[in-house]
């Protein structure tokens, strides 16, 4: 008798390790699909990135492929007011948020939501810092391009010497001209004189 009972007694821990394994393998069982959620991997821009200018589009980088199933982007700034909320579009493990608008300087705040390729939705933030407003690039550029028709009118400013030194060179050909004329026009005076002068002498030899 005492033999069955220390036999049933010796039993029992076992039966239990048993069942304790065989829970513990199915407790595990169902906890691997919440662990094969896809995750994030890279955001273009990074989280907690600081750039001088706004990016055109926000790139997610997931680690498995994503479902193509009501996939968002929603940005809000610091006061929590929503600036844009955007439909990503989806290649493979990628999802791209075009931005319509620029973000404007100041801290905002980036949510996003897709469907896992298990079938589970996803979400997660991020902030980004703009440091510039598109409003203020464009007002700091204005004056450059203002300052190009006096540029322009330079030339016209540098061609006045150079016009007025041609009219000084045609008015000195013209002095030129007109004094190597005058010593011609003494000796065509002087040869007039002297004919006539001639002529008056043969006359009177002859009368």
């Amino acid at each position: 008798m005492n033999t069955l009972l220390s036999r049933h007694a010796s039993v029992r821990p076992a039966a239990l390790a048993a069942l304790f394994a065989a829970l513990l393998a199915a407790l595990l069982a169902l906890g691997a699909p919440a662990q094969a959620h896809d995750t994030l991997l890279e955001s273009d821009p990074a989280d907690g990135a600081t750039l001088e200018t706004s990016p055109e589009a926000i790139t997610l980088t997931f680690s498995a492929d994503i479902l193509e199933v009501s996939p968002l982007v929603r940005i809000t700034d610091e006061s929590g007011e929503q600036l844009a909320e955007i439909t990503p579009s989806v290649d493979g493990p990628v999802a791209t948020a075009t931005l319509e608008e620029p973000l404007p300087a100041g801290t905002s705040t980036v949510q996003w939501r897709v469907v896992s390729s298990d079938g589970h939705p996803i979400e997660g933030t991020f902030e980004v810092t703009v440091e510039q407003d598109a409003a203020a690039e464009e007002t700091t550029e204005a004056p450059a391009e203002e300052s190009s028709p006096a540029e322009e009118s330079a030339p016209a400013e540098t061609a006045a010497p150079a016009e007025e030194g041609e009219q000084a060179t045609a008015e000195a050909a013209e002095e030129e001209s007109g004094s190597s004329m005058t010593p011609l026009l003494i000796v065509l005076g002087v040869a007039v004189v002297g004919a006539v002068v001639a002529v008056l002498l043969i006359m009177r030899r002859r009368d």
